[in-house]
């Protein structure tokens, strides 16, 4: 089948876990299926049982990933700060400040090894509901070395960065701009800086079109979850957008865009656009794992499970 064929009906999707709390983000490794906790850390999600959580502390965590230690490294989006969680579950601060000022609203950390994370910053403001009244594109990346101790800002004037995420040949870091629209990337320079940015796929993804969470699958292709259009969209790797799934609210969708046109949005219109009864309320993030990768699990902001789907064994 190929990809710009693939589409999904709400049949199509199955549910994983139970009991979750705000699973805005899923990480897929070796030893099962994690999720971000509201409870304060991160959470391995099982069938049929509670999730058990790891780590403590976190202020409402966002988006996270792991280092090849087991430890992850965790995105507190209500405190502005990023968090280490060690794999027996101990919680330290990370990194809570840049040249001596507050980072702003932290969305997600991604690990690159044990010595480089790459921070997206959503804005300076401390808050990323703040950045919907703002005319100021004030998103930023920063990498850090090691504990913290070195870094830099590698990319700024980003319309409220949401995740970002290494290309699977390690020569691009690929970021969604949720404001924006658009998903960009940047080369990786040798150094660790970035090279100029650019535009993966279209300028724009379409009005009201906002992308949360990206991930690759093992092909190469970029999946995008549209949060305000309860969507999927797919990317491929010559840069071609293809609609997987979409539950739009039209009339939400198009409040909330004007809004964010006139920066006179409020967190209530994204609220407003969430699905009553589809599968994939308000989707923020995805990622492949099953034992051949074919199986997709996408966090939320809302669901207390995961919603799932299968790629078909042969997808151009």
């Amino acid at each position: 089948m190929k990809l710009s064929e693939f589409k999904l009906n709400d049949a199509n999707f199955k549910t994983f876990g139970r009991g979750l709390q705000r699973p805005e983000c899923v990480w897929i490794d070796d030893d099962g299926i994690w999720v971000s906790d509201m409870r304060g850390g991160v959470a391995q999600v099982t069938t049929g049982v509670q999730p058990e959580l790891l780590g403590s502390g976190v202020a409402v965590p966002n988006g996270f990933s792991r280092r090849p230690d087991g430890s992850f490294v965790v995105a507190g989006i209500g405190d502005g700060r990023v968090y280490l969680i060690a794999p027996n579950g101990k919680t330290r601060v990370l990194l809570d400040n840049f040249d001596g000022k507050p980072l702003g609203t932290v969305n997600y950390a991604c690990a690159d090894g044990m010595d480089r994370t790459w921070l997206s910053m959503m804005t300076r403001k401390p808050h990323w509901g703040d950045a919907l009244t703002s005319s100021d594109t004030d998103g930023y990346i920063v990498r850090i070395d090691g504990e913290g101790a070195r870094g830099e800002i590698v990319a700024d004037g980003l319309d409220s960065t949401n995740e970002v995420k290494i290309s699977p040949d390690g020569r691009h870091l690929y970021a969604a701009e949720t404001l924006g629209c658009r998903v960009v990337r940047f080369p990786i320079r040798s150094d660790g800086s970035l090279g100029r940015r650019e535009t993966f796929g279209p300028e724009s993804l379409g009005r009201g079109a906002f992308p949360d969470g990206i991930s690759f699958d093992r092909r190469g292709n970029l999946w995008v979850t549209l949060v305000s259009q309860n969507g999927l969209m797919v990317i491929d790797r010559r840069g071609d957008p293809h609609i997987v799934y979409r539950d739009m609210n039209e009339p939400a969708v198009e409040d909330m865009a004007a809004c964010v046109e006139q920066r006179s949005c409020t967190i209530d219109h994204l609220l407003a656009c969430a699905s009553k009864t589809g599968p994939l309320p308000l989707p923020t993030s995805i990622a492949f794992g099953g034992p051949d990768g074919r199986t997709a699990y996408v966090g939320s902001l809302t669901l207390s499970h995961l919603p799932t789907f299968r790629l078909p064994e042969e997808l151009e």
